[in-house]
């Protein structure tokens, strides 16, 4: 049985809620492009948003993080690559490309 990856676009989708919140879209928005089970995308947020807690990421949202592990330890840090690669942009920047990801062949599906 092959698991369902979570591609890079996604990461940076879940990163951008983990950091700041909800404002601009939610997991529901990731859920209808990708079709992704909502609970596994919740689960995602809140284990990027634990590994951000343990490098010491300022976050600005109230995402409470969940590794999955006991306090005082590192939980996993699957996909940290990506999310590391998100942190230096501005929110205006990290929001534009999620935008893109949310918003990419919109059109054709609509015909």
């Amino acid at each position: 049985m092959s698991k369902n990856l979570y591609t890079k676009d996604e990461i940076i989708l879940c990163t951008y809620l983990a950091i700041y919140g909800y404002n601009e879209f939610s997991e529901i928005d990731i859920h209808k492009k990708y079709n992704r089970s909502l609970n596994s995308i919740r689960m995602k947020v809140k284990n990027i948003a634990a590994m951000l807690d343990e490098e010491g990421i300022t976050r600005y949202s109230n995402i409470r993080g969940l590794s999955g592990v006991s306090a005082g330890e590192n939980g996993r840090r699957t996909n940290w690559n990506w999310v590391e690669e998100s942190i230096p942009f501005s929110k205006r920047e990290l929001f534009s490309k999620c935008e893109s990801f949310l918003h990419t062949h919109e059109l054709e599906n609509i015909s």
